[in-house]
């Protein structure tokens, strides 16, 4: 898993939700599971540990990936 591109601030945050959401499980659920969970929910830039928590037990589905722009600019006059 590629943690690169984030702030030790944050990786520290990661790893309190981690540890709360291990507390909270009903459920045991593999810590590599919950780790995903996180990160795909951090990539969308939410770092509410609330929000953070419930996307990773599951209590909420994570938010919709932003939309990547498509747009490709035209090539450069006198190039293919």
């Amino acid at each position: 898993m590629n943690v690169s591109g984030y702030t030790t601030g944050e990786l520290a945050l990661f790893r309190k939700v981690l540890d709360r959401a291990v507390a909270e499980a009903d459920i045991a659920m593999p810590i590599e599971l919950m780790a995903r969970r996180l990160f795909v929910i951090a990539r969308s830039g939410e770092r509410d540990p609330d929000r953070l928590v419930d996307a990773v037990l599951g209590r909420h589905p994570p938010p919709l990936e932003p939309k990547r722009a498509t747009f490709f600019p035209p090539p450069l006059p006198g190039r293919p």
